[in-house]
């Protein structure tokens, strides 16, 4: 996919339009987070268009999900069922996946809410035979002080390709404008889609463990190779983003790096200019981390760095 198409930002649903022919599978990986979980099921709930069934993939043994997800069930027209899995946001979703029933699954973060029109805009965009995936625009509380999504730090990273798609170095080119509908190449984790049979086909990483840090970006690069992305910009998912602020940033710097690393190694070209591009990467991470005052991250961030450390392959030759 080389070329990235941008359509009109302006595209509403016709009148007439009818995509109740696709069915969808919504996929929740929850991990002992009740209160959030219960909001994004009342999004669901809400939707102009409901899905066809709900599965609540549960990583904690002693979660009070089980309860919530037979209630949920007991009033709602479509089936929400829960399943129990081994703790490991990519292995929790690759569980959903192995058992959906339907023509498209979506993944929805549990801190993640849906607006009432949102699955209705995701069914007319799989109407496109070539559309493989499909999200939306990403709404979150919280961000970096310094160098956030759209700002003008960001745009360094832009350099030498179309916003929307990967540096030959394995990082994404954000969308300056967020509101537009196009062709992408990557996802965020709170709101993704892919068909079915295309989202078993490739899965999700399993050797991203844990957190899964950068899973997203993994699991719809490579959807990507497989037809279609389709962006909708003007359509908001509002993600708490419940981690981010509590989250430990020393061990999260060094999985940026470990993870990053693997994941470039894994899908993307090895040639000098790409190892200088993705070494200038984690240099300007560092210099980000510091620019946002968080020293002990950027010196746990250039430690990894120079350690060479690769996720589930030992050090790097």
């Amino acid at each position: 996919m080389d070329d990235i198409m941008i359509l009109n930002d302006s595209v509403h649903l016709p009148e007439n339009s009818s995509s109740t022919s696709i069915t969808l599978t919504v996929i929740i990986a929850t991990l002992g987070r009740q209160e959030h979980l219960t909001n994004a099921l009342k999004s669901l709930r809400t939707s102009a268009v409901p899905p066809d069934e709900i599965l609540i993939v549960d990583g904690s043994a002693d979660s009070e999900a089980r309860g919530l997800t037979e209630r949920e069930n007991s009033c709602t027209s479509y089936l929400v069922k829960h399943i129990q899995s081994a703790p490991g946001l990519t292995r929790q979703r690759n569980t959903g996946t192995a058992v959906a029933s339907s023509d498209v699954v979506v993944f929805l973060d549990d801190d993640a809410q849906v607006p009432e029109h949102a699955l209705q805009e995701i069914k007319e965009a799989y109407k496109d035979p070539e559309i493989v995936g499909a999200t939306a625009r990403i709404v979150e509380p919280y961000g970096n002080a310094v160098g956030g999504k759209i700002s003008r730090l960001r745009q360094l990273f832009n350099l030498g390709g179309a916003p929307g798609t990967f540096t030959s170095a394995g990082f994404p080119r954000r969308l300056q404008n967020e509101t537009v509908r196009q062709d992408i190449e990557f996802m965020q984790g709170a709101f993704m889609t892919a068909r079915a049979e295309e989202a078993r086909q490739i899965g999700f990483d399993e050797a991203l463990a844990g957190y899964g840090l950068a899973e997203d970006e993994d699991f719809s690069y490579r959807l990507s190779r497989l037809g279609k992305i389709r962006y909708l910009g003007d359509v908001e998912i509002e993600h708490d983003n419940a981690g981010f602020a509590n989250r430990n940033r020393v061990d999260f710097a060094r999985s940026v790096v470990r993870n990053r690393r693997y994941l470039f190694h894994k899908n993307f070209p090895q040639s000098p200019a790409s190892r200088a591009s993705f070494a200038l990467l984690l240099g300007t991470l560092v210099v980000h981390r510091l620019l946002n005052r968080e020293v002990s991250a950027a010196v746990a961030l250039a430690g990894a760095a120079v350690r060479r450390e690769e996720l589930g392959l030992g050090p790097l030759r």
